[in-house]
Parts: structure tokens; sequence; C-alpha cells
């Protein structure tokens, strides 16, 4: 697997919500930047057109604008997507933040100043960070129906562009995100999450092209009804 080959949790939410959708992408793609001593980091959780292997099924693709219509407006700063601790940071529009989030050409990028002389959290992560020990950034988010494009679905690792993402839940620094021995053992379930999307995405594109030869083959007998009513009609 390369490098740059990412981890896939899905965390279902409702039966009539979208998943939430993980990813944690190397530091190669977007690396964590500190200030030990005042517990800043900074970093891109999010980079757009950046091809990348989700559990050796398929390849993805952020495309720049799909954070354009994103829920952006309560997103929580955690480590490796503990939602069961209280957030490092969190930026929340309209209301008091401690963690700003931004858009831009790349990507989405992050600020914050972590509370390291309260939060015993905090300075681990900072000095892990430091360290070189964390290097990885990671984000959790929901797809907008309609929201991404399957293409060489023909081809043993096809690609898919996520056009719409619907909400970003929670961004995270994580510890493990780029290594694939890592993703089996933590993250095995999300394998089938993941390859479910695929053969959906396959069998939808495998309905829409009998579908298509259905309709040529009926307009092709419809040619040939009207044809030999017309010889008919010339005799």
């Amino acid at each position: 697997m390369p490098n740059n080959a990412q981890k896939l949790e899905i965390k279902p939410i409702s039966r009539d919500s979208p998943a939430i959708v993980r990813r944690n992408a190397s530091s190669e793609l977007q690396p964590v930047k500190i200030e030990p001593l005042k517990g800043i980091i900074e970093g891109y959780p999010i980079v757009f057109e950046q091809r990348t292997l989700i559990a050796e099924l398929f390849y993805e693709i952020i495309d720049p604008h799909a954070l354009d219509e994103a829920d952006l407006s309560d997103i929580k700063f955690f480590v490796n997507h503990n939602d069961a601790m209280i957030p490092l940071a969190r930026h929340r529009r309209g209301k008091r933040s401690t963690m700003d989030v931004s858009v831009d050409s790349k990507g989405m990028p992050i600020y914050t100043q972590l509370d390291i002389e309260n939060n015993a959290t905090a300075r681990e992560l900072c000095s892990a960070v430091n360290r070189g020990d964390v290097e990885d950034m990671s984000f959790a988010f929901g797809i907008m129906v309609s929201g991404e494009e399957w293409f060489d679905l023909d081809k043993p690792i096809p690609t898919r562009r996520i056009t719409k993402i619907s909400k970003v839940f929670e961004v995270s620094a994580v510890n493990d995100g780029a290594y694939p021995q890592t993703e089996i053992y933590a993250r095995s379930a999300s394998l089938d999450n993941a390859k479910n999307a695929l053969d959906n995405a396959r069998a939808v594109a495998l309905d829409n092209e009998k579908r298509a030869k259905a309709q040529a083959s009926l307009s092709l007998e419809k040619q040939k009804f009207l044809y030999l009513e017309a010889l008919k009609n010339d005799y």
C-alpha cells in the first residue's frame, strides 16, 4: 500500500441520516505545525485534489468545491477521534471559539492554541507532535446525497470523487493514520463498509448499462417495425 494511503471508518448515525466518514491522512499531505511552548497547533485535515487509496479498494479525491455548501458551524478537536473526551478545542460559528477553521484553495486549514497550562492531554499532545510521535491529522464528515461521482468502475481500483460534503463533525490528531497494518487491525469493520460502497456503485453502473442496452434494443425494434410497415404501404 502507498505511504499516503488513508484509513476509513464509517459510523452510522441513524437510519435516515448519512454515515460519518473518517479519513486519516498521511502527514506528507498535511503536516502539523506546532509551537510547543505556546500550545499552538495548525494544519490541514482536509486537502483538495489529492488522490488517496482507501482500504486498497478505490482511490478517492475531494473536489475543491466539496465544502462550498458544507456545515462548518460546529467542529470539535479530538485526539484519535475519541469523542468521549472533552474537546481540546472547538470551532463554533456565532459563539466563542477556541479553534479557527477556514477554507482556501488547498483545503481546510485549522489553527488552535491549546490550553497546555490546565489540560494534561493538551500538553501530552503538544509533546508528542513536537517529538514527531504524532504527525497526522484526520477529519470526520458526512456526504450529501448525490455528493459523489465514480469513475473507472470496470477497473480493479476505481476512483471516487467527493463533490459535496454535508458537514464536518470533528478533526483529530491521530497517531497511526497512514499505516496499513493498523488499518486492518483497528478498522477492520470499516473495510466491509468501503467494499459495500464500491459494490453499490458498480451495481448502479451495471443497472444503468443494462437499461441503456434495453432502450437501444427497443429503439432498434421500433425502427425495424416502422421500416416494415413502410414497405407494406409501398406495396
